[in-house]
């Protein structure tokens, strides 16, 4: 409900003013900006419901190979791909699960800790530097879980056995939060590279 009385337009603090006191060129600047916004707002709606349809046809034709096939190809959840005859176009839908790491995190850091001042004893801070990095936050104080997770992929020999046991606290203090599925589209150019179809409008 627009409460604002004819005639008046309120600006950022809430405040009325007299739409003859607003300059012109903020008139039309507030006109556009407006318009944009709804034309926006309907464009997301029309990308919303494309998205949806397009999930849902592509989970009926996955329904109808294990029908077919009395076989699951990636069923609801999986990562399918989907491609016409010639192979030129293509549908990928890839399922991704939001994790979060949980207070164990904080034990398998003092491990590592305890493992890095044992082998920077001799001055060599690099590896200092590189966990320092996979543990800093963002803007938000957020830990990044992929980049700390990316740390059970290095081939690190350690006597005292603290590296593996952090290693290991790491995997058990991952959750699953949710997932999101999303949905690609590909067309091969002229070296049949799968070139991706962007909706994204900062890519366009």
């Amino acid at each position: 409900m627009n409460d604002t009385p004819d005639g008046y337009m309120k600006d950022g603090k809430g405040n009325l003013v007299a739409i003859v006191n607003i300059k012109q060129t903020d008139l039309i600047k507030d006109e556009f900006v407006k318009k944009a916004i709804a034309l926006a707002e309907k464009q997301q709606a029309e990308l919303t419901n494309f998205k949806r349809m397009q999930m849902e046809e592509a989970d009926n034709f996955i329904e109808l190979l294990a029908q077919d096939y009395d076989v699951n190809l990636g069923g609801k959840k999986g990562n399918v791909n989907l491609r016409t005859f010639d192979n030129t176009l293509a549908v990928k839908i890839q399922n991704q699960e939001r994790i979060e790491l949980g207070p164990e995190l904080q034990l398998a850091k003092e491990l590592i800790d305890q493992c890095i001042a044992e082998w920077t004893k001799d001055g060599n801070e690099n590896i200092k530097a590189i966990v320092n990095k996979v543990f800093s936050t963002d803007k938000q104080g957020t830990l990044n879980p992929q980049r700390i997770l990316s740390l059970r992929k290095l081939e690190i020999s350690d006597e005292s056995g603290k590296w593996l046991q952090a290693m290991d606290i790491i995997a058990e203090s991952v959750t699953t939060i949710d997932s999101c599925r999303f949905i690609r589209f590909y067309k091969q150019d002229t070296q049949g590279n799968d070139v991706a179809i962007s909706l994204d409008i900062a890519k366009l």
